[in-house]
């Protein structure tokens, strides 16, 4: 690597590491109920082996509130809370070290493919830069884990200098990202015989090792996938969901031709075809890659697409060469089995599940840039320039978008705390989701006193785990506070202005960071 090649590849990684790391414990502006379970189950692992619902070193999944997230990422995050303790800081740094990872692993891959260094930084500036690369790096999200190990795996799988021992590192990547997101074991299988048929490995006694590790990582994810734990939250985002059988009754019931083309066309195979074909022609949709994101405020900037607009030619451009030059067609059949999980669900645009495809983007949108034989570093510096107009939103949007990431509890927690001994109840609303697990985690409460606990009360209903208590902490659905009889020596912590006021004393408010108020503090004496 030439000298300037050099720096301007160490430029591109400190700056992504600067600005995935610079204020990750504030920016996002909280910790939202999937990074809090996360964190607190393991917090709970490492102090007592058992997640918080006393499941010893879960392997697969954990419960977390009934969708059951896989375990890579609770394993990694345990020396780091160790390190630092339990906090954003501690649980959102693994992200940021394989979002790092996944810059890393892009260039390689680049270079791989394109045979030349300035294409390959093009593609690594795209990994560090775009929005779809970095806004998760900034959160706990299992898909960060699953797209750069997938990447880390099909690296190795390609190249051919010592095979055997880059397959066996292919074999550990693969396998490990079944254990970091469910939509990995629907992928690997699929990729590992396309990889094969378009690379082929010829087989010997120097490979078994790698065809060992990979049986033993794959082998368990594949017989677990059919598991109830693996499709808890399938059922309802899954194509045929209760919601789509009730919608294909509607159609048998109000169709009016003959009987037989009633049951051709309103059944559920054809339904399922129809919406994943819609599904994938989606996944190319320029509105949510190039414009409006997704609806999912804890996803994406509102209203800001998560490719940058000017990208748009080259993305179709290069998608189009590829079709006609055999140095790259093998991407397309790798970004269509990618893309598979988010196809097979409904719901608003699916940025994390199709985010094992975002390899694929990057590399077809700098084929459609090198087609144009712009200067890459004039192309590297204006990818920047977009990405700190991003910035500028991104630091807006976690001020303005507070609430979505459920900011005030870390507050409501702290005020509990300090008051603790003062009251005989503490009650807390449920309306902004999951009050239990934040009062576990910012508190942090002993996992071992939490899963002894005889008044710890729990229930299953809607697909869902609740809990309703635990020691002196009641936790009561928003709309039935004000009918509630709140004995004296409560402290009650609840949404603006819902409570009875028979007997109440106002401490605090809560704000968001909009200046909105978030929970008011109630104390009956």
């Amino acid at each position: 690597m030439k000298p300037n090649h050099k720096l301007l590849f160490w430029t591109i990684l400190l700056l992504a590491a600067f600005f995935r790391l610079w204020k990750l414990d504030t920016m996002p502006s909280g910790l939202n109920w999937d990074e809090i379970s996360h964190g607190y189950n393991a917090y709970s692992v490492l102090e007592t082996g058992r997640d918080q619902w006393g499941t010893s070193l879960p392997i697969f999944n954990f419960r977390a509130y009934g969708d059951y997230p896989t375990t890579l990422n609770l394993y990694l995050t345990i020396p780091f809370i160790k390190l630092l303790g339990l906090n954003a800081l501690s649980i959102r740094i693994p992200t940021v070290i394989f979002s790092l990872l996944f810059v890393i692993y892009t260039y390689r891959f680049a270079q791989l493919l394109f045979k030349k260094i300035p294409p390959s930084l093009i593609a690594m500036s795209l990994a560090a830069f775009l929005p779809w690369a970095f806004f998760p790096s900034r959160g706990v999200f299992q898909s960060t884990f699953s797209q750069t190990l997938l990447l880390m795996g099909i690296y190795h799988f390609l190249i051919d200098k010592n095979r055997s021992k880059h397959l066996l590192l292919s074999s550990i990547f693969f396998g490990l990202s079944m254990y970091a997101y469910h939509n990995a074991r629907i992928i690997v299988p699929l990729l590992l015989p396309t990889l094969y048929f378009f690379h082929p490995i010829k087989l010997s006694k120097k490979i078994l090792p790698a065809i060992i590790v990979l049986l033993i990582l794959v082998i368990p994810n594949v017989i677990n996938l059919i598991s109830p734990s693996s499709f808890a939250r399938n059922r309802w985002v899954g194509i045929i969901n209760p919601n789509a059988v009730n919608l294909i009754n509607l159609k048998r019931n109000s169709f009016t031709g003959p009987q037989i083309i009633n049951r051709l066309i309103n059944n559920r195979p054809v339904y399922f075809v129809q919406t994943l074909s819609l599904n994938y022609l989606n996944q190319l949709n320029p509105f949510p890659l190039f414009l409006n994101g997704t609806e999912n405020q804890q996803l994406s900037v509102p209203q800001t697409g998560i490719l940058f607009l000017i990208l748009m030619p080259f993305l179709y451009a290069g998608l189009i060469f590829s079709l006609n030059d055999g140095r790259y067609f093998y991407l397309l059949p790798l970004l269509f089995i990618t893309l598979l999980p988010a196809a097979l669900t409904v719901g608003d645009f699916p940025v994390l599940r199709s985010s094992t495809a975002l390899i694929f983007y990057i590399l077809f949108i700098t084929i459609g840039i090198s087609l144009l034989k712009i200067d890459y570093r004039i192309t590297i510096l204006t990818i920047f320039v977009f990405f700190i107009f991003y910035w500028t939103k991104y630091t807006n949007y976690s001020q303005k978008y507070s609430y979505a990431w459920q900011y005030g509890y870390s507050q409501a927690v702290e005020i509990a705390k300090e008051n603790y001994s003062k009251y005989d109840h503490i009650v807390i609303t449920k309306k902004y989701g999951e009050p239990h697990e934040f009062f576990l985690f910012y508190w942090p409460w002993p996992p071992q006193k939490y899963q002894k606990d005889p008044l710890l009360s729990t229930n299953f209903h809607s697909d869902w785990y609740w809990v309703d208590a635990y020691d002196k902490f009641e936790f009561k659905n928003d709309w039935e506070i004000k009918e509630l009889n709140f004995s004296p020596k409560t402290l009650l912590i609840t949404s603006p202005k819902n409570y009875p006021s028979n007997g109440a004393k106002q401490l605090k408010t809560i704000d968001f960071l909009d200046s909105s108020p978030a929970f008011d503090i109630i104390s009956y004496d």
